[in-house]
């Protein structure tokens, strides 16, 4: 899905990423038996209507169907949109070759964003199968349509108590879309890039929930950005995905799973939903120890994923662990992984910015830093070791 609209075409953009999908559509992951890809690919532009290009084997040039009916999205067609690169690459490279032309005289400055998510997902839906969208956007989405935004940098809310409205989205048709993705295994990789403000807190809620990535590039420069973008491109183009995933994770008694961080969904307590799941995608669960664990037969946990492979095949993965229990506080800290602690800390304070203001969220961080500590100092530290953790302490 590539925005066409007037600062994509002059700087360039649009003519970097046709280029590109060009060479590397010819890696799209495969199964390690097969010599091909079974991940079929179709191709959307748009500014404030969405093209849709025919692109099947045996057209002699690609055709275009344009939806300017954008508050009532529909997938114009759907033999040939969705096809395989091998078979089709003499249509599909000619139609890369084309799009910078057939825009390059454009003064659209206006974009949606809402229908293109939606007609994305309605395609995906409409061929049966789960899948992943590249969405290249470059500015707010003013145009009237579904899911049009307003310019909010309100620089007078920092460091207020109302600081939290901005990170928030302003309505409710994201989350809307992000459940309907999840539900019909759409994930979102969105990649942006502002010449001015753009409401990331918006735009990027369906990224978040759908297991998808957000990539950042501000006043993008094909010549010194250029680089750094293709490399990412490239890598999440090929690297293995599993789609439409489903998570639980159960635990032996004592201790139970309340609650996960992550760029995941979940419709009740226990089931993490993904729309796709991959190897950069890492999922942080919160226990609680709620009865006494036994010494000697540990903890156990119990982590399966569902979820359908590259090739359609729906797989099952299971991880177990079992986990060393102990009353001895030293031990604990002998054992801390400070990885997993950064990690769960930093997510926390993630979602706790939607709700509380960044200055609270930093006081509770220090604070249970500082608690860690003098826990230490109190139960575990020898007396040579008291100054160094007083230091430490104090540091913070």
């Amino acid at each position: 899905m590539i925005d066409v609209s007037y600062s994509n075409i002059k700087s360039g953009l649009v003519k970097l990423i046709c280029n590109e999908l060009k060479t590397v559509l010819d890696k799209l992951p495969r199964e390690e038996q097969e010599e091909t890809s079974a991940i079929r690919v179709g191709f959307v532009t748009y500014n404030k209507v969405l093209h849709f290009f025919n692109v099947k084997s045996n057209l002699a040039q690609p055709q275009m169907m344009v939806v300017s009916d954008v508050g009532e999205v529909f997938v114009p067609l759907l033999d040939g949109f969705l096809v395989n690169f091998q078979e089709s690459r003499s249509v599909v490279n000619n139609l890369l070759d084309q799009i910078p032309e057939m825009f390059a005289d454009t003064n659209e400055s206006e974009t949606v964003f809402a229908p293109v998510i939606q007609a994305g997902m309605e395609a995906l839906k409409a061929a049966e199968c789960a899948g992943k969208l590249f969405i290249f956007h470059s500015s707010l989405p003013t145009a009237e349509a579904p899911g049009k935004l307003k310019n909010r940098d309100d620089k007078k809310l920092i460091n207020t108590d109302k600081e939290k409205i901005l990170f928030q989205p302003q309505m409710n048709i994201y989350e809307s879309l992000a459940r309907d993705c999840v539900a019909h295994g759409c994930c979102v990789d969105l990649f942006l890039f502002p010449n001015q403000y753009v409401d990331v807190a918006s735009m990027g809620l369906v990224t978040m929930y759908t297991g998808g990535t957000l990539y950042k590039y501000n006043n993008f420069q094909v010549h010194s950005d250029g680089p750094q973008f293709l490399g990412d491109l490239r890598k999440d183009l090929e690297k293995r995905t599993g789609f439409d995933a489903i998570m639980r994770v159960r635990t032996s008694t004592g201790f139970r799973p309340t609650d996960f961080f992550g760029a995941i969904y979940m419709n009740n307590t226990t089931d993490v939903e993904m729309a796709a799941v991959d190897c950069d995608k890492a999922i942080t669960v919160e226990f609680k120890h709620d009865d006494k664990l036994n010494e000697d037969s540990g903890a156990l946990i119990q982590c399966a994923v569902l979820y359908t492979s590259i090739s359609g095949q729906r797989r099952l993965r299971v991880h177990n662990i079992g986990l060393n229990c102990s009353s001895q506080l030293a031990d604990l800290y002998k054992s801390c992984e400070t990885d997993a602690l950064i990690n769960f800390f930093a997510k926390s304070a993630f979602k706790a910015i939607l709700s509380q203001p960044l200055k609270t969220i930093r006081e509770i961080l220090v604070s249970q830093t500082a608690r860690m500590l003098a826990c230490y100092r109190k139960n575990c530290a020898s007396p040579s070791a008291v100054s160094r953790t007083c230091e430490a302490a104090c540091l913070l």
